[in-house]
């Protein structure tokens, strides 16, 4: 993610309100009066379930667990629904000499599936060996409403998640594949402790391949997901039973064998994780099914400085929910004075909380789709250039303005891959702006 610029908080001569196309289709929701919908694109297609998104400019690319859907953010449109059977379909974007690039992960076998795009839920398989297809798969998205597969690149395991690291230097793009023992797939027998490197030549994506499987320590099976700082030449790895932070100066050779531990008391599963923009923070995302929201459960975030791995706070979201809720996929919001961060929690819907101050994180706003077409079930919620855009497993997608007492603010980016992070920002501690509270009962923001 390149910011191209960086914009501090300003006074605002009149409250913020999203323009509502008259196609937009809503849901009965909770919210605070500062979250508000701007449009969905509602997919009700019985069973699917929607996963991650990435953009590259008005372009953005929604994976689900039958393939993917483009839409473009400007105009507000469905561009093309593409059927292309491979759960998860974790999704990253890249171009190169006017050739947009899409980056899909595979991590349930598929019969042919290094060739064919099935349509057909069956397709997935139980351990088949070399006549089923787990990995990643490559598209050439420069016409998005016509992905063409151009390469099919098998890694042990497949591929749960994938983390994008550009590496101009060597003219390649090099993925980090995310897998662990407990797929279905072949060479999945634990110990798995292992991470796969898949090298795509930028100028020859169709020759892609396995550069290396560098080796994990002995007390983790494997990552679910990395997150890369590349300003800072670090990796924030969450490897279901810790979190580690590697040493990525050299980006082929990672530090995996002698990362720094992360560890904390109640996590359940050490999902995801998002660095702060001036290097200061990481928070570390625990993923939970063992209790409902509310203040005191588990599947909480916890706040990280990374100088010394300390514990600085936890926090769960304030809200009841009849099912689970944990926090699962989110990022950054770049804004200088304040440490904003945007996250799905499930059932919990979408939440922004502001920990400024990393030792007290206070949720600032929120929205909880509930109702028609089905209840809401958040997988990712990222900012990007001025939305909030959410990928929710039952919905599809929903677009929210984050209405604040200041404007303009944050950066813009001509692309996101939430789970690399590019450039170093000014640190956000250091404004005098005040920072914005939850006004008690009313759900408004209040300087």
């Amino acid at each position: 993610m390149t910011p191209r610029r960086f914009l501090c908080l300003l006074p605002v001569v009149a409250a913020l309100v999203a323009l509502q196309p008259a196609s937009a289709e809503r849901a009965p929701a909770t919210n605070s009066s500062n979250m508000r919908l701007d449009y969905s694109l509602i997919d009700t297609t019985a069973g699917r379930t929607h996963s991650d998104i990435a953009f590259w400019g008005n372009i953005a690319v929604a994976g689900n667990y039958d393939g993917f859907r483009v839409f473009n953010t400007q105009t507000q449109q469905l561009i093309t629904t593409k059927l292309c059977r491979g759960p998860q379909n974790d999704v990253s974007l890249w171009e190169h000499n006017g050739r947009l690039l899409l980056f899909l992960s595979n991590d349930t076998p598929q019969t042919n599936g290094a060739t064919t795009c099935s349509a057909l839920r069956s397709s997935d398989t139980s351990a088949c060996g070399p006549a089923c297809f787990e990995g990643i798969r490559i598209f050439d998205l420069t016409d998005p409403a016509n992905p063409v597969l151009i390469r099919s690149v098998y890694t042990d395991c497949g591929s749960h998640t994938h983390t994008l690291i550009p590496d101009p230097a060597n003219s390649r793009l090099l993925l980090y594949i995310s897998s662990y023992p407990g797929s279905t797939g072949p060479n999945c027998a634990s110990p798995f402790r292992k991470i796969s490197i898949v090298q795509v030549p930028l100028d020859s994506p169709e020759t892609a391949s396995v550069l290396s499987q560098p080796q994990l320590t002995a007390n983790v099976p494997g990552c679910h997901d990395i997150t890369v700082f590349l300003a800072i030449h670090k990796a924030a790895a969450s490897c279901a039973n810790e979190g580690q932070i590697w040493d990525i100066t050299d980006p082929a050779n990672p530090g995996t064998t002698n990362p720094v531990h992360v560890t904390a008391s109640g996590v359940n599963y050490w999902h995801s994780a998002e660095f702060t923009w001036d290097g200061q923070y990481v928070v570390w995302d625990d993923e939970s099914f063992t209790g409902t929201c509310q203040s005191g459960g588990d599947g909480r975030i916890r706040v990280f400085r990374v100088s010394d791995a300390a514990l600085m706070s936890s926090f769960m979201i304030p809200r009841a929910q009849s099912s689970y809720c944990s926090v699962h996929n989110g990022n950054i919001i770049p804004v200088a004075g304040r440490y904003l961060l945007v996250a799905a929690w499930y059932y919990g819907g979408t939440s922004v909380v502001d920990f400024t101050n990393p030792a007290q994180p206070q949720e600032i706003a929120y929205y909880d789709a509930d109702g028609a077409p089905t209840t809401g079930e958040v997988w990712s919620s990222y900012w990007y250039n001025g939305r909030i855009y959410a990928n929710d497993m039952r919905r599809g997608q929903d677009v929210f303005t984050l209405a604040v007492p200041y404007s303009p603010y944050a950066a813009t980016w001509p692309h996101l891959n939430a789970q690399t992070q590019e450039n170093l920002l000014p640190p956000s501690i250091t404004s005098t702006m005040p920072v914005a509270r939850l006004t008690r009962g009313a759900g408004a923001l209040a300087p």
